[in-house]
């Protein structure tokens, strides 16, 4: 039970940091901008109390700053109880941020998965009301409001993430 707790706080702060437009079927069709360059991060994780994580997340950029990304976290489990806490749990740190344009997420649940999609639009989401949540320490935003992409490559593999 610890290790689902332990685990919903670190998707719950991983998904504070990206996001942008989804769709209700989980799929994304975020559109890459002229002169954005993209990053893609995965991760997976094993032995979660009778259930496994895929954890892909997508940084769109233009030279030292990202502009939107694609959070997209998949728990598999046979167990529907173990289900049920992973989509209360997503449900419920996304809560704060449904009312903040241009932070989007969706939770979908199929018999042995739990999705959560979370888009976030850099260029255009008020990053004042994401501090007011989330607090001015550690977090990826610069003083500025934008997020540079090394910062936000360093975090990801700093929880076992693999970018290229």
């Amino acid at each position: 039970m610890k290790k689902i707790i332990s685990l919903c706080f670190v998707i719950l702060f991983i998904f504070l940091l990206t996001g942008c437009e989804a769709e209700k079927n989980g799929a994304k069709k975020v559109k890459q901008e002229k002169g954005e360059e993209v990053i893609k991060c995965t991760r997976t994780a094993a032995g979660m109390n009778n259930a496994t994580a895929s954890l892909n997340y997508t940084i769109y950029y233009k030279g030292d700053y990202v502009t939107k990304s694609v959070s997209i976290e998949r728990v598999k489990s046979s167990d529907s109880s173990v289900l049920d806490q992973y989509e209360s749990a997503y449900k419920k740190v996304f809560q704060n941020y449904k009312d903040i344009d241009y932070y989007d997420n969706t939770v979908d649940r199929t018999s042995d998965t739990v999705t959560s999609t979370t888009v976030i639009n850099y260029e255009k989401v008020d990053t004042s009301k994401i501090l007011e949540l989330e607090g001015e320490n550690a977090n990826v935003y610069e003083e500025d409001g934008k997020v540079k992409k090394d910062t936000l490559v360093s975090f990801f593999k700093k929880y076992g993430a693999k970018c290229e």
